[in-house]
């Protein structure tokens, strides 16, 4: 069920409240005004698949609208506004949407502990194909996820996609005839063009599931799918008649093991693999309109922080 889906992202974002030490009157109130969100984005929006966030800023914009026909004061919309931004920012879309209200408070500076190195980044790859530190259980399992962890991998590594992205790829939005790769994010379309090793690399993944299991060509099944480690079987939704979606929650945790599993001492998220992405765009001389273009973002001024950590280099 969609409504239950959508609880399952805000109680593993709830559930990182807890660990990061917050009160419970507070984890209480984000969780009554987050409730609330899903609840109208349910009965508005049923056509927004339930594993994901909404990607476009219009959706939240709409939703304030509804708030304010309903009188919330200034002070509860602020509030209402700084509790989406957190769930936003946990599951990585506030570079993509921008805060949701306007503040005061100037950007932070980019680092170096923003970024993923060269060198860390080639040896999460090479760990992800790898049956290091795993296991009998889990190279039973490695077996049917591997390939597929990799791939998703490598979109986000190397061509900079958020987990958002990945996730809600099809089966249709990849041409392997013309190594190109389609990211629709209902606000922006753009085309990235794959290198024949990594368009490899997506097809082997697919060949490796079983042909009832695997997304049919030029359709709308997802491009990385649900594995069952208890059954080692897939998860296939018989309501849609497709293979069940990978979910951003699932994308998150496996990233977390993975980077883990690696041995890399720094600690990186999805976050950090797309800002090494733009920064090697911009080093490498890239116009900002390719950059914008290829990226999805939403102007130039998200180039800027870029911009001011390479000159300190």
């Amino acid at each position: 069920m969609s409504y239950l889906n959508n609880f399952i992202l805000l109680g593993d974002f709830l559930s990182h409240l807890v660990e990061s030490k917050k009160k419970a009157s507070t984890i209480s109130m984000y969780k009554h005004d987050l409730k609330q969100f899903f609840e109208w984005l349910n009965e508005s929006h049923p056509n927004i698949p339930s594993e994901i966030l909404p990607g476009d800023k219009k959706y939240y914009d709409e939703y304030f609208t509804y708030l304010k026909e309903k009188n919330l004061s200034e002070a509860n919309l602020r509030r209402v506004a700084s509790h989406l931004n957190g769930m936003l920012k946990y599951y990585s879309l506030t570079d993509d949407i921008g805060l949701l209200q306007a503040t005061t408070k100037k950007q932070r500076a980019l680092t170096d502990t923003d970024f993923i190195t060269e060198s860390d980044a080639s040896i999460l790859l090479d760990s992800v194909i790898s049956h290091e530190h795993l296991s009998d259980i889990q190279l039973q399992i490695h077996k049917y996820i591997g390939p597929r962890n990799h791939s998703m991998f490598i979109l986000m590594l190397r061509y900079g996609l958020t987990i958002n992205e990945v996730v809600s790829l099809n089966i249709q939005d990849i041409n392997f005839a013309q190594n190109t790769l389609t990211v629709n994010t209902g606000k922006s379309k753009r085309t990235l063009e794959l290198s024949k090793h990594d368009k490899k690399t997506i097809y082997d993944y697919l060949l490796t599931i079983p042909l009832l299991f695997r997304p049919k060509d030029y359709t709308n099944d997802p491009l990385f799918i649900s594995f069952h480690p208890q059954k080692m079987v897939y998860w296939y939704d018989y309501n849609l008649n497709k293979p069940k979606r990978i979910s951003i929650i699932g994308t998150k945790r496996m990233i977390e093991r993975e980077v883990k599993r690696s041995g890399i001492q720094a600690i990186v998220r999805s976050t950090h693999f797309r800002n090494s992405c733009i920064l090697n765009k911009i080093h490498d001389g890239y116009s900002n309109e390719h950059i914008i273009y290829y990226f999805g973002l939403s102007s130039r001024h998200a180039l800027y922080r870029f911009k001011r950590y390479l000159k300190t280099k």
